[in-house]
């Protein structure tokens, strides 16, 4: 007796230092001493099954059933298996068995909420979750699973609450990071995915999927693909939100909104546009000429700075780039009526008056804040605002006429 527990506790030790392949030999040797010995069975199935050797691991745990039909962690071990293997059915059945010969075991129900997770069964694996957690409100296991449900149904304020408990329970755990990251990543929030899945890569740099991840959060967080992350979670919004049976009625109202918007808002926004043109030429009692090429371009970089300011993330350099380009437009103007001979009202008075000066105002403040990135995206969208009220209204003096 006294040997058969040394063999076991080297084995569970070996085991828990990671080295699957010296407890698999020790088990080995154990089975040529007894060959019915149930417990170096179940000991050599999982040192297999931690290989990843998994065909043998299958036969082995299926050998382990039919020598101990009544044993509950050979069934474990086999759904484990299954799992491995994405056969997912048939590892719900082996662990369901091993529930029933020991329904007070709360990681076997962590390992079926894990399976019909897995197996697109999001609703049966949260309630498989809460059943666990009545057993035991704060195993990791059943926690990090019923997260990840309710992150697939949608219910992101549960889902949040539940990652907040579980980061508590085990913030060292680089399995509870990864999944926490990938489920903030598959909402498409990539900045708040990636400290989750550095963090997992410093625990496990052996973890391929968080490489691949990491790689995806860092490429989802360029500027460019803001406006796509935004369209996609508006898409998940609403494949929530609208059930089935009323699915086609609410999309034949949202095609004909949108076609409405698509066709009255250009053409509202095209009847402004010519009215605030019409009304600008009449001031300055000339035609459009080539010149108002600036015109045009200070409308379209109000209009860049303002849809800069709610698409793209927020960053200094991005408010430098844009304010900077947005001085050139007043600046041109007033060396033009300087050079005309409009000399009555000073550059640095033209300047305050211009969206550049309120800007430089604005700008004092702006570098007292602690974090000034959050002020920028409302500092560029006034920016914008007072560049677009400049260039439609500052004060229009027709061309000086050459003399004959």
């Amino acid at each position: 007796m006294r040997q058969e527990e040394e063999w076991f506790a080297r084995a569970a030790l070996l085991l828990q230092h990671h080295r699957p392949a010296d407890a698999a030999q020790l088990a080995m040797r154990r089975l040529q001493q007894e060959p019915y010995d149930v417990q170096a069975h179940l000991t050599l199935t999982e040192a297999l099954l931690r290989q990843r050797r998994l065909s043998e691991a299958l036969e082995m745990s299926r050998t382990t059933i039919a020598l101990a039909p009544e044993e509950p962690s050979a069934f474990f071990l086999l759904a484990q298996v299954q799992h491995l293997l994405s056969r997912y059915m048939a590892a719900d059945e082996a662990i369901i068995q091993a529930l029933r010969l020991r329904p007070d075991m709360v990681r076997y129900y962590a390992l079926r909420s894990q399976i019909l997770w897995f197996a697109g069964l999001y609703a049966a694996a949260t309630e498989v979750a809460y059943a666990g957690l009545n057993l035991e409100p704060q195993h990791a296991g059943n926690l990090l699973w019923l997260g990840m449900g309710l992150n697939k149904l949608h219910d992101y304020t549960t889902a949040d609450a539940v990652f907040t408990q579980l980061l508590v329970l085990a913030p060292s755990t680089a399995i509870v990071r990864l999944n926490v990251g990938s489920a903030l990543l598959e909402r498409q929030q990539a900045a708040a995915a990636l400290p989750h899945l550095r963090e997992a890569l410093r625990l496990d740099p052996t973890l391929q999927v968080a490489h691949r991840l990491l790689q995806q959060a860092i490429h989802d967080t360029h500027w460019w693909r803001q406006p796509i992350m935004w369209a996609v979670a508006q898409k998940n919004k609403i494949q929530h939100h609208w059930q089935a049976p009323h699915l086609r009625s609410k999309l034949w109202a949202v095609c004909l909104t949108l076609c409405c918007c698509l066709l009255l808002l250009p053409l509202a926004g095209a009847w402004l546009l010519s009215a605030v043109l019409d009304w600008r030429y009449q001031q300055e009692q000339r035609a459009p000429t080539p010149t108002d090429a600036w015109f045009y371009g200070g409308l379209i970089w109000g209009g860049f700075t303002i849809a800069s300011a709610a698409l793209l993330p927020a960053s200094l350099p991005l408010v430098w780039a844009l304010v900077g380009g947005g001085l050139v437009f007043p600046l041109r103007n007033a060396w033009r009526r300087f050079r005309e001979g409009d000399k009555r009202l000073p550059l640095g008075f033209l300047l305050l008056l211009s969206p550049g000066g309120n800007a430089l105002l604005m700008l004092h403040g702006f570098w007292q804040n602690p974090d000034p990135a959050t002020e920028s995206r409302s500092f560029l969208a006034i920016f914008g605002l007072f560049l677009l009220i400049y260039q439609l209204f500052r004060p229009a003096k027709p061309y000086a006429q050459q003399q004959e």
